[in-house]
């Protein structure tokens, strides 16, 4: 059985070159958008997982790693 990546490859390898730019175009699409997607994620997750970070007894247990 073929990878999905293997796959992927020999359909597009026998694309025009017009096509197989579009197909590229998609994938940097796709790519920015899910990047966008996990630093929003990150963001809203900073929030929430403050209340745990900004504790004195958080910055008692790292205080020996500080520089």
């Amino acid at each position: 059985m073929h990878c999905l990546i293997e796959e992927i490859t020999e359909k597009t390898a026998v694309l025009p070159e017009n096509l197989q730019q579009e197909v590229l175009d998609f994938v940097e699409f796709i790519s920015r958008k899910q990047q966008i997607l996990l630093n929003e994620t990150a963001l809203l997750s900073e929030q929430a997982l403050a209340r745990d970070w900004n504790r004195p007894e958080e910055d008692e247990a790292f205080a020996g790693f500080q520089v």
